[in-house]
């Protein structure tokens, strides 16, 4: 971005003389309004992708991973519908040019919160085997992204 600054300058010679500056600001990947590292949008949207398949198996396939899993099949058919919603949310978002740095923070944050509901249902929720490992696994999978997003939302 550039701009031009007219000044009134003073001269002994020439008391109403203009004289003429010029700014130059480049564009670079830490802009204020938003995120524009390239990786951003990819990074979200592989994000949404993953969140959209396991929502997708959740509320399609919900009683009989709820068989596998321990876990009660309203529970994991709410939960296919709550990521299905989160999932279009985040490839909204990761489309957006530039990518607004608040919905990335508060996509990190519910990541963060989700991760912690996880391991504490891991651990106390009753879940088989297969159910505890698969909840761990996919916790640290969104705990990853988490830590992308807060990366995103202080730097990118």
């Amino acid at each position: 971005m550039t701009s031009h600054v007219m000044a009134p300058r003073r001269h002994r010679d020439q008391p109403w003389a203009m004289t003429t500056t010029q700014q130059t600001r480049t564009a670079t990947t830490h802009d204020r309004r938003g995120i524009t590292t390239p990786v951003a949008g990819p990074f979200l949207l592989a994000d949404a992708a993953m969140t959209g398949v396991n929502g997708l198996a959740y509320a399609v396939a919900g009683g009989w991973l709820a068989g596998w899993f321990g876990a009660p099949e309203t529970l994991v058919r709410s939960l296919g519908g709550f990521l299905l919603l989160v999932a279009a949310g985040v490839a909204l978002l990761a489309t957006r040019r530039p990518i607004p740095r608040r919905g990335v923070a508060a996509l990190a944050a519910l990541n963060i919160v989700w991760v912690v509901a996880s391991l504490d249902y891991a651990l106390l929720g009753g879940l088989t085997t297969i159910g505890v490992a698969w909840t761990v696994l996919q916790a640290l999978v969104v705990g990853v992204f988490a830590a992308g997003q807060v990366w995103l939302a202080r730097k990118g």
